[in-house]
Parts: C-alpha cells; structure tokens; sequence
C-alpha cells in the first residue's frame, strides 16, 4: 500500500489529501478531518499515551523547572509559614528549646492565644457553613413557576443528600479547612469527579501543597498552578489499572519530592518515609501548552500530571469543555482566604498576631518560673560545712544537720528570688487583650446588657465586636458558593439522565437536566449573619414588632424564625401552622371557638342567622362568669364583625340592583379589594345612592305603622293619606331602581357578549395566522433541504470529477 499527498484542487475541503492504493481501489482520505473525529471521540483520552518518550521527558524538564521556579518565588511566604507553625509547638517560638529550658527546670508552657482564636473561628465558621439541615439550598434564576419550584426542589434535596451521605470526605475535610484557614490565611478545596470511587470528590488542599505562577492574582487569571499530591503507590496503581495515569518509570533516583513545609520544619526525613510507606508525589500542573498544535500561537489549557521522583510524564488532558470553541480553562479549585496579603497568597493569625502569641508565651513563662523559684527557693551553701542534701522536714519535727559552723546562716545563702510581678500579669493582660481583639474571640457578656435595651441595639454591640470575622465569613460564603456551582456542574455531566436516592421519609428523583442554568446553587448560610447571636437577635427583634403591631404581620412566620434561629428541630411539632378555616354552621362555630379552632364567614351564608346564634351565645347567662369565655369574646366579635361586613355587602347588591365584583378566597385580617372597571364604579356608586335615599322614607313608614298600632296617631284619615303617599313615592322609587337595574343588567350582558365575540375572533385569527406560519415555515424548510440535496449532488460530481481528473493525471505519469 502507496501513501501519498499531493495538493487539492481550488475550493476543496482541505488543502491536502491522502490517496491510498488498495489494490485496484483508491482511497481518498482527508486526514485533518480523521484527525477531528478521532479528538472528538476520545476528548478525555491521556493524550501522553500516543506522545514519544523524548517529548514527554522535555516537558517534564520544563514543567518541573516552571514548579521549581514558583516554589522559589513564594520561599519568604513559606519562611513564615515556618515560624508561625512555631507558635504552636512547645518551644512557643523561642530561642530556648523545650529540652533546654526543661533540664535546667525553667516552665515549657505556651500560651493558647493563637490556638484559642483559631478554635473559635472553627466552631463560628462550621456551624454557619455546615448546618445540620444540609448546606445546600437552590433559587431560581428568573421569574419562578411551579416547573422552577420543583426543580429548585430536587437540586437541594439531591445536593444536600450528595453531600452529607454520598461524599464521606466533605465534612471532616470542611472542618479541618476551617481549623487550617485562621493560622496560615490560605486554604483550597478540589472538587472533581474520581475515576476509581465512581462519584464527585471534594478534597482538602494545604496551601502548602499548591503552587502558583508568583504573578498571580487569584486562580481564573493565574498563568499557572500546580497541586503537589502524595498518593500510596496502590492507590496510584488502581488509577493505573482504570486507564488514568501511565506506569511510572522508576529511574532509581532519591530526589526530594518537596512542598512538605511541614515534613521540613519537624525534622522529618520525608523521602525515607515515601520508602516506607510507598508513597509517590505527582505534581499535577495545570497550565496553557500547545501539544496539539506547536505551530499554534495562542497556547491552550491542559492538565499535565507528573511523577515528581522520576521526573515522567504520567498524563496529559484537555482542560476545556468538549462543547466550548474558545476553549475557555476549567478550574477544579476554588480559593478559602482568610485576609487578603499582599499577594497571591493571604494572610492569617501567624502572619498578624504571631509576635503576641511569643509575647504572651514569654510573659507566662516569666510569670510560672518566677513562682517556682520563689516557693522552692534554691541558693548556695559552703562546701564541707554542711553535710547532706535534701531533706523532709514533717510539721514539728526538727531535723539534725551535720555542720562545722555555730550558725548554720553563715554557711548557707538562698538566692534572693522577687515574687510574680504584678506589672508582668498586668502586661500579659494586655497582650492577651490584645489579641483576642484582633481575633475577634472577646466572649460579649450578654448579662451586662440592659434587658431593656432595644433588640437593635444589643445587634449592633455584637456587630461592632465581631467587624472582622462578619468580613471573613463574607468571603467563605463566596468561596463555598464557588465549590457548590463546580459540585452541581459535574452533576449536569456525570449524572445519569434519571436518579433515584434515599431522603427522609421515602425515595426521590433527580434528573441530569435539572442542574442547568435556570437553577443557582448557594450556601444555606448568610453572608449577613455570622453568629447564632446574632440570629437570635435578629429574629427576636422581628417577633417584638410584629408582636406590637399584629394586624401588620405574620405571626406564624415570625415565631417560626425564632425557632430557626435559636436551631429548635421539627418546628412543625411544636408550632402549630395557620389552618384554612372550613365552611360551617353557627353552632359548629360557636364549638370551634371554644376549642380554639380558626373560623370564617362566607359571602353565601345566611349572615342574619348567623350573627343572631353567635349573639345569644355571647349573652348566655351560663358563659357570663366563666373565666375561659374571656379568650373567646375576641375571636367571636370579630367573626361577627366578618358577617356584618358581608351582610352590608349582600343588602348594597339586592338594593343596588348590580352583580358585585366576586369576593376572593381571603383571611379577614388580608381582605384586599380588587380594582374594578370605572364604568361599573360609577353605576354601583350611584345605585348605592338611590338606596341610601330610601332609607329615611321606608323608615318613616315603619314609625307611622307603629305609631298608628299603639294609638299614638289622633287622626287616622290624615295617617292613611300620608302612608299611602309615602308608599307611592317609595314604590315609584323601587319602580325607577328596578327598570334601570335591569336596563344595567341587559347593557352589561351585551357587552360581555361583545367581549365574548371579539375574544373568539382574535382566537380564531391568531390560529389561522398561526397555520399560515406553519405552512411557510415547512416551505421554507423543503426548499432549504432541496438546496441542500441539489448542493450535495454538484460536490459529489465535483468530487467525482476532481477524481476522475486525478487519476487521469496518475496514469499519465
């Protein structure tokens, strides 16, 4: 078989085809085009499996030289990384080491000042972070509906439970980060999908362990950052076996697999315990190369894996989205930074308050050995005049001495050793102080607040005590946010297109498509509220005023928020939700009442009956002194009140001759009126009027009737000429009323009718417009398929010409 590559005819697909003999066949290939189709197929593919040995040793060479490089550029970030580890050993950071001072019995202690801080952020932080309720909550992204609702739903839900149940690694990883954070200001968390474990992974990264480009800003703009990792060499094999990384080519060499700042500051000889223990370092460096392409100019984002201790070339992958033509950098970490530095790197309690641990570790020590050697006095004594060393000396016992001398003074002097002195207590105070205000762990005694002191205003002391860690727990929301979109991306990519999971009180369903952009993921905790004092406080001052002003808010939301802050489980056990009042008869309501049930009017209801039961149960003589009746007057005054409401509204429509606008499902306390039109306004505004106008007639009819019946009237001819005229100017007026109520009624049925038509013309015109679009996009549609055919056909005889011409062209040579 001949392989060839000759030039390709003018407006071909490709400047170059290969012609290959196969037989009396030939076969004509476009290798550019194979060699997409092969990158698409195997996107993921270790590409270092197809490069030759001379090229993967070179970039190892230059990738180790660039990590040794950025190492060296951080070596002073590192120097006090070393001593602020100090802090916490035993020798505190001294000059003196804890063997020297122990021999000659001087005090070992350290003060716990950085320790403390760092322990109270840890409890602060893992709580806000962390709850018990899981850390993940979903909003939407745009106007919500019951769809979004839903989905929102299940991405919490699979989330929380992905990561409390199927991620064993987070919590303990989240909480020794957050004890790590506060000493050296710069931690990391990886979070990727893990070939051998078959799930997402979320990992804690020392700062130690990653390296940066020294000039970098933050991770999306770094030119370059290396995660060293140590990995059990059968660890390393199982990835070996799932086709990850490469066998490591053992050059037999004893190289120091460095970045183990803490293996060099303990006097730990790390490379004999990789032989031990088997471990191999792999530097996995993510950077912009151009495998693919030397010719290229622009470099592209891969992920090169290195053996560091043979220096090897383990794996080389794509760092881009298979889908994404700009080939944009995917980031696998995301950055925890205590204080901002002043670079790359930030700044935590060793960097700032490590010369007041030394401090309050120097003046503790003075303090304790300055009591020792005041209450075990030590001295001098001649030698030769006082025979013995030690002795014990029982309440009321004398002890012989054997001495050459009348008075045993002269021959034995203590050492004039002072007392603790006040002014070094008072300035270890200070230095304590000190640093605990710095570290915001100065403990606010709520007791010495005045109890009568407005909510806002004990809210305010705490915030003012603890500005410094509301700023930082600011940024671990941010960087938690970060690490929970990274979690749900790899959802969208790794999950099956449905999945069932486990959650409290049966199984769930999530979908791959459910984590897209319509749904935001966000930490549970708010970047407002740092504290569960805080919270208390918030939620206390909330329930104070709607307690004050009742008709103004939810009651139910606010007692509800009080237990949330003050973290009651299973609220709904405890607070009882506002139940939807059913329909009943004044009796049942009258019993619902007294059981402390909701109860509600309804506009069809007979509000007369009603209000008359509910009136005599009030009156009844039996309830009159019972003290339990004082509870049930309120609740059955306003129900009252809602009947009377209704009734006014059912006797203004009978009177007013109009249907009033529909009532809507509402609570008495939410009644809200609709808008209605102005035309129907007015017309109810003015029927509302001739009714009003009748009222003073119909009851002057009503006291003549009574008048005449009790014989108060003298003269019954003259009260039957004005009953008769008032009944005729009453009727004429009900008469009047009744003709324009029902000239009302046909105009506004007409009109409905009117809306009626025209809403059925639109209809059907927005249909036939819409069949019409139909049919002109399938024509659309057609013809654009003819062209296509009709252009298929003239490249295939194109083709088949440029073919034909060059194998005219072959035989003639």
């Amino acid at each position: 078989m001949a392989e060839t590559s000759i030039p390709f005819a003018e407006g071909a697909p490709s400047d170059n085809l290969q012609v290959e003999e196969v037989g009396d066949d030939v076969l004509i290939g476009d290798p550019e085009l194979d060699e997409v189709k092969e990158e698409d197929s195997n996107f993921d593919a270790n590409l270092a499996e197809d490069m030759p040995d001379k090229e993967l040793n070179r970039t190892a060479s230059d990738l180790i030289g660039f990590y040794n490089t950025d190492r060296e550029a951080r070596s002073e970030w590192e120097e006090r990384y070393k001593k602020g580890l100090k802090t916490l050993d035993p020798d505190g950071g001294m000059e003196e080491s804890e063997e020297e001072r122990a021999v000659r019995g001087l005090s070992t202690v350290v003060h716990p000042l950085i320790s403390e801080a760092a322990t109270q952020f840890n409890a602060k932080a893992i709580a806000e972070l962390y709850p018990s309720g899981g850390p993940v909550k979903a909003v939407i992204v745009g106007d919500p509906s019951e769809e979004l609702e839903e989905q929102a739903r299940r991405v919490r839900e699979y989330m929380n439970y992905q990561i409390t149940q199927e991620m064993p690694e987070y919590f303990p990883d989240l909480d020794q980060m957050l004890f790590h954070l506060p000493l050296v200001g710069q931690t990391f968390k990886k979070v990727w999908w893990d070939t051998n474990l078959e799930r997402q992974c979320s990992q804690f990264v020392k700062a130690e362990d990653f390296v940066v480009a020294p000039e970098s800003k933050d991770l999306n703009t770094s030119l370059r950052y290396t995660h060293v990792i140590r990995m059990p060499k059968n660890d390393y094999n199982r990835y070996v076996e799932a086709g990850w990384y490469l066998p490591t080519k053992d050059k037999g060499g004893d190289l120091d697999p460095s970045g183990d700042t803490i293996g060099d500051i303990e006097g730990v000889d790390q490379n004999a315990d990789d032989a031990e223990d088997e471990v191999i370092t792999l530097l996995e460096m993510h950077v912009y190369e151009v495998f693919e392409d030397e010719d290229a100019e622009v470099a592209i984002p891969y992920v090169v894996t290195i053996d560091y201790d043979n220096e090897h070339v383990v794996s080389i992958r794509r760092n881009w989205k298979e889908d994404d033509e700009k080939k944009k950098r995917r980031d696998w970490f995301v950055s925890y930074k205590f204080l901002p530095g002043l670079g790359f790197y930030g700044f935590g309690l060793y960097h700032l308050i490590g010369g007041l641990g030394k401090a309050a570790t120097g003046s503790l020590r003075a303090l304790l050995d300055s009591a020792a050697f005041s209450n075990m006095q030590g001295g001098f004594k001649l030698r030769g005049r006082v025979s013995g060393g030690e002795m014990q000396v029982n309440p009321g016992e004398f002890v012989d001495l054997d001495a050459t001398v009348d008075d045993v003074n002269k021959a034995i002097m203590p050492l004039p050793f002072k007392e603790p002195s006040g002014s070094l207590f008072n300035l270890l105070g200070f230095i304590v102080d000190a640093g605990q205000r710095f570290a915001s762990t100065a403990d606010l005694n709520v007791g010495d607040v005045n109890p009568n002191a407005p909510v806002g205003s004990t809210v305010a002391l705490i915030e003012q005590g603890s500005k410094a860690f509301s700023a930082i727990h600011k940024r671990l929301h941010y960087s938690q946010g970060q690490e929970f979109k990274l979690i749900s991306s790899l959802n969208a990519e790794n999950l099956p297109e449905q999945f069932t999971f486990s959650s409290i009180g049966g199984s769930s369903e999530v979908f791959a498509a459910d984590f897209n952009d319509r749904i935001d993921v966000l930490p549970v905790s708010d970047p407002n509220i740092f504290s569960t004092a805080q919270r208390i406080a918030q939620a206390q001052a909330v329930l104070q005023m709607a307690q004050s002003a009742p008709d103004m808010h939810n009651m139910y939301e606010a007692y509800k928020r009080m237990y949330e802050a003050i973290r009651i489980p299973n609220i709904d056990e405890i607070l009882m939700k506002p139940e939807e009042a059913p329909r009943m008869d004044p009796i049942d309501e009258n019993m619902s009442v007294m059981y402390g049930k909701a109860i509600k009017a309804f506009p069809d209801q007979d509000h007369d009956s009603h209000i008359a039961v509910h009136m005599q149960f009030i009156q009844d003589p039996s309830l009159a002194g019972n003290p339990g009746a004082k509870g049930m007057l309120p609740v059955l005054i306003a129900h009252i009140a809602e009947h009377v409401a209704l009734l006014y509204r059912v006797r203004m429509e009978a009177g007013v001759g109009v249907p009033m606008p529909p009532i809507p499902d509402f609570k008495a306390s939410d009644y809200q009126p609709k808008d209605i039109p102005a035309d129907l306004d007015n017309l109810i505004s003015q029927r509302a009027a001739q009714v009003v106008q009748q009222a003073p007639q119909m009851k002057e009819i009503e006291a003549l009737t009574a008048a005449m019946k009790q014989g108060q009237q003298q003269n019954p001819l003259q009260y039957a000429q004005q009953l008769a005229q008032l009944e005729t100017e009453a009727l004429k007026a009900r008469t009047q009323a009744q003709i324009s109520a029902d000239q009302a009624k046909a105009q506004s049925s007409i009109q409905i009718k009117q809306a009626e038509a025209q809403q059925d013309l639109q209809i059907e015109a927005a249909k036939a417009q819409a069949d019409l679009q139909a049919k002109i996009t399938k024509l659309e549609a057609d013809l654009q398929l003819e062209r296509e055919k009709n252009a298929s056909k003239i490249q295939m005889e194109r083709e088949k010409n440029v073919a034909d011409i060059q194998m005219e062209a072959l035989k003639g040579e």
